[in-house]
């Protein structure tokens, strides 16, 4: 299930290998770019699947950052089935560009949520998600990346990518972070960033203006409705007695696959492509503003500090932390 944007957020090829993305400042593994003004060198793409594996050496001799959108296949009303894989995409692309990351693409097919009342849903289970996240990480830590950041959008993403971030720390010692796009926001210096400040209209805008960023805006169909009916009504109230965090307090599934993202509605190609350019313009401006060098220098931190009580604590910590 997508966040609910309007209460905050949440060349084109078969998946988006023709994406290129420009370099930007950056003086090595252990600094932030923004914090020195030299510029990194010039890349053809931040995609680590586009570029050869030369490239990705060269590019590993200077720095360590992967950004991994992660996301299911779903039903998701008029919008595409991968639309919560294409949104974390999306902003993978620019915050790769900000920070002289690269980004690994194409993780569609994970834990859905209650959306299987659709045959269009792909249902892998977190139990079987885990397993495949974790042998990615490793790998990716093998290849030498240290700072690795899972980008999500799909409401139940919790149940695999929490215990991935914690059960990869206790066995590597690297501090892998997970977020979702919803906290790309400005830092607020009373705390962490809040989610709930977008506009009304920002799940719709962020939705068509991350297939133009990855160059498939023409994937979101025009003229295409959906005859609509009744639908049956959840009579339980338990969030009453739980409130729900991400999700529901119990498992749940859909009623009807309408009740997740909608009814299919026509729209025109001139709101599509309206539409578009300002979802890709909000999308540009929040990452503008989240300032992902000083998250990243953070992370940098952390993972000195567990070298530091590495050294000191030994073998009482779990893992071989190599």
């Amino acid at each position: 299930m997508i966040r609910r944007l309007s209460l905050g957020f949440a060349a084109s090829l078969c998946l988006t290998t023709g994406i290129s993305t420009s370099a930007i400042a950056n003086d090595g593994k252990s600094a932030a770019p923004a914090a020195t003004g030299q510029s990194a060198p010039a890349m053809r793409s931040r995609l680590m699947t586009t570029l050869t594996g030369y490239e990705v050496a060269e590019y590993l001799k200077r720095n360590d950052v992967i950004f991994v959108p992660v996301g299911p296949t779903e039903v998701n009303g008029g919008s595409p089935t991968d639309v919560e894989y294409v949104i974390p995409l999306a902003y993978a692309v620019k915050l790769a560009e900000k920070s002289d990351g690269l980004v690994m693409p194409y993780l569609a097919y994970f834990y859905p949520g209650g959306t299987t009342t659709s045959p269009a849903t792909v249902y892998v289970s977190t139990s079987d998600s885990l397993p495949y996240l974790k042998a990615l990480t490793r790998s990716l830590i093998r290849q030498g990346f240290r700072r690795i950041v899972f980008l999500t959008s799909h409401g139940p993403s919790n149940n695999t990518m929490l215990p991935l971030v914690r059960e990869i720390f206790d066995e590597t010692h690297v501090p892998v972070l997970w977020m979702d796009t919803g906290l790309v926001r400005p830092v607020s210096p009373d705390g962490p960033p809040r989610f709930g400040t977008g506009g009304p209209d920002d799940r719709k805008f962020t939705t068509y203006g991350a297939y133009q960023i990855v160059g498939r805006l023409n994937d979101i169909p025009v003229g295409l409705s959906q005859p609509r009916h009744e639908t049956l009504k959840d009579p339980s109230a338990l969030s009453r007695y739980v409130p729900p965090y991400n999700g529901t307090p119990a498992g749940s599934f859909y009623a009807d696959p309408a009740d997740h993202g909608g009814w299919v509605t026509a729209v025109t190609e001139e709101e599509r492509a309206t539409w578009g350019q300002k979802g890709a313009d909000l999308i540009a401006s929040q990452v503008a503003a989240f300032d992902v060098n000083g998250a990243l220098t953070e992370l940098r931190k952390r993972y000195e500090f567990t070298k530091q009580l590495e050294k000191k604590y030994g073998d009482l910590l779990p893992g071989s932390g190599k």
